[in-house]
């Protein structure tokens, strides 16, 4: 018994660190990162206990700790991010008017575009340690630091509020990369999980109707489709909104629109071999999509919906 007694007891000692929020001050071998470092003496000690016939002691509580562990992970469930673009470009705004480059936002998206390819290519950080910025552009550039810190294990996706153009896209990448280059000389080890899964929500008309070109474009840069396949398993996800676009056009018209652009995002990725997850922003009211998700689901243009 005074195994499982020492194994157990030192699992108790490091959820405990976890939770009082003081991992950082230890050891990294003091504290679980990583659901499968908890499994890890859980399962030795199951084994142990079915070995020596006490499968009905393992097959009990142990058991249901483990499949919630397996489960549910370290995180119970993964939160998503999300902000609006404009804010990424006064964040860039402040960036590039430090540095003496101008000012990002009054680029054309041909510049912006080269600007953000050339960053992401690059192996140093772009934003300067001893920058002094706005709180709005604090805010932001403080989100992408957390989010580093905490990796794909507890976060699921970024969402781009208002998205309508390629470089809306690539200024989000740009920020988890640079904000996971900072947190490893911070930390001296790398950033848990990976980057955030990076959404484009195209919300108005006008935006609907360019998401097919968006996406044609991100994919057709070298640099964001090899990211793409090699860090996000080949999928690429996009939201489509329902509340904007109905009050934008009406409720008939954004349905055609968000029809449209559900046809032509899918064409583009199976244009480039890459898979697709449309994130429906919808629910609750009539004007904001809601209504039986069945029709919803039936109502949906051909190819877009995969099983």
């Amino acid at each position: 018994m005074h195994f499982f007694y020492v194994q157990l007891e030192r699992s108790r000692r490091r959820l405990e660190l976890l939770l009082e929020d003081v991992a950082c001050d230890y050891h990294p071998l003091d504290y679980y990162e990583t659901a499968d470092q908890l499994l890890e003496p859980l399962l030795l000690c199951y084994e142990s206990l079915q070995s020596c016939g006490s499968g009905v002691l393992a097959d009990g509580r142990l058991a249901d700790l483990i499949r919630r562990v397996a489960t549910f992970g370290m995180v119970l469930m993964k939160l998503d991010l999300r902000q609006e673009s404009g804010r990424h470009a006064e964040t860039l705004d402040a960036i590039t008017m430090y540095l003496d480059m101008g000012t990002y936002s009054e680029w054309d998206e041909e510049k912006k575009l080269d600007f953000l390819t050339r960053e992401l290519k690059g192996k140093r950080p772009l934003v300067p340690v001893n920058m002094e910025v706005a709180s709005d552009v604090k805010e932001v550039l403080d989100t992408f630091k957390i989010a580093a810190e905490l990796g794909s294990d507890s976060l699921g996706a970024y969402v781009i509020s208002m998205a309508s153009s390629a470089s809306d896209v690539l200024a989000v990448e740009l920020f988890q990369k640079d904000a996971r280059l900072a947190a490893i000389g911070e930390l001296g080890r790398a950033c848990p999980g990976g980057t955030l899964r990076v959404v484009p929500l195209f919300e108005t008309v006008k935006d609907l109707r360019g998401a097919g070109a968006v996406i044609r474009k991100l994919l057709s840069i070298d640099w964001y489709r090899e990211h793409i396949i090699k860090n996000h398993n080949g999928h690429q996800e996009v939201m489509v909104g329902y509340s904007d676009s109905g009050k934008d056009a009406g409720r008939f018209t954004a349905a055609w629109e968000l029809y449209k652009a559900q046809e032509d995002v899918v064409a583009a990725c199976n244009d480039y071999g890459i898979k697709v997850t449309l994130f429906h922003g919808r629910g609750g009211s009539i004007g904001r999509g809601g209504g039986p998700t069945y029709l919803a689901i039936q109502s949906q243009p051909p190819g877009s919906v995969m099983v």
